[in-house]
C-alpha cells in the first residue's frame, strides 16, 4: 500500500500543480467534474499557472514526491456573499487512490484551514454536476448538503450544477 502525506502547496510548485491539473482534465470523469477542458488549460501560458499556484491548495504526495490529489480553496468574503465562506475547486484524486481515506483527509485539511481563517468563515461550499453522483454522495458523507442554489454547467448550459455547503457548527 502506498502511503501519502497531505500538505499545503507552495506557489513555487506551479509546474507540479499544472501537471496534476492537466492529468485531471484527461480523466474520463472530467466531463462532469471540471468546468474547463484539457485543450483550453493546456494552452494557458506559464503566468496563468503561476497565478493559480498563489491560491491556497492542498496536495497529497506519495513518499517519492508524486502528487496524487489536489484541492484549491478560494476565500470569498465581502458584500457579494451573505456570509464569509470558502469555495473548494479543482478537487482531484488519481483513480488508483480513490475509494480510501485520502479524499476525506484532503478535504478535511481544506475545511480545517477554512475554519482557522481570520475572516471567521461560516461555510465551505462547492459546486457539483448533476450527473456526478459519486461526488455528490462523497460530499454528503462529509456533511455537505445541497443549498438549493443551482447554476448552468459552464461547458453545457443544458446541464445543471448544484451548490453544496458545509456549515460551521
Amino acid at each position: 500500500m502506498t502511503t501519502y502525506a497531505i500538505r499545503a502547496s507552495r506557489p513555487d510548485e506551479w509546474r507540479a500543480q499544472r501537471a496534476l491539473r492537466l492529468e485531471a482534465l484527461k480523466d474520463p470523469a472530467s466531463g462532469v467534474a471540471f468546468v474547463n477542458t484539457y485543450d483550453t488549460e493546456a494552452a494557458f501560458p506559464d503566468e496563468v499557472w503561476q497565478e493559480r499556484a498563489r491560491t491556497q491548495s492542498f496536495v497529497a504526495e506519495t513518499e517519492s514526491g508524486d502528487r496524487v490529489a489536489n484541492v484549491a480553496v478560494l476565500v470569498e468574503t465581502g458584500e457579494q456573499h451573505d456570509v464569509p465562506q470558502t469555495h473548494l475547486v479543482g478537487v482531484y484524486v488519481r483513480p488508483e487512490f480513490r475509494g480510501g481515506a485520502l479524499a476525506s483527509e484532503l478535504l478535511g485539511a481544506a475545511v480545517a484551514w477554512s475554519w482557522q481563517l481570520p475572516e471567521n468563515v461560516r461555510r465551505v461550499r462547492l459546486w457539483v454536476h448533476e450527473d456526478n453522483h459519486r461526488a455528490q454522495a462523497f460530499y454528503k458523507r462529509l456533511g455537505f448538503v445541497r443549498t438549493g442554489r443551482t447554476m448552468a454547467f459552464p461547458l453545457d448550459e443544458s446541464q445543471t450544477e448544484y451548490e453544496m455547503a458545509l456549515e460551521r457548527s
